[in-house]
């Protein structure tokens, strides 16, 4: 998570914001896997694919 921090422009990251951009971004992605699921079951399919991946984070 350093590394994602820095590359955004920050000099110095704190431990306490690594831990935390960690669980955000895990959440979001929870978020954005379910939504992608039910793209796909709409789909009729079992399989999530990239477009549903892409459509999830457009919802």
């Amino acid at each position: 998570m350093d590394a994602l921090i820095r590359n955004a422009g920050a000099d110095r990251v704190g431990e306490d914001a690594s831990v935390k951009l960690s669980q955000v971004l895990e959440e979001s992605g929870r978020k954005i896997a379910e939504k992608a699921m039910v793209c796909a079951r709409h789909a009729g399919r079992s399989q999530i694919q990239k477009e549903d991946i892409l459509l999830a984070m457009k919802l």
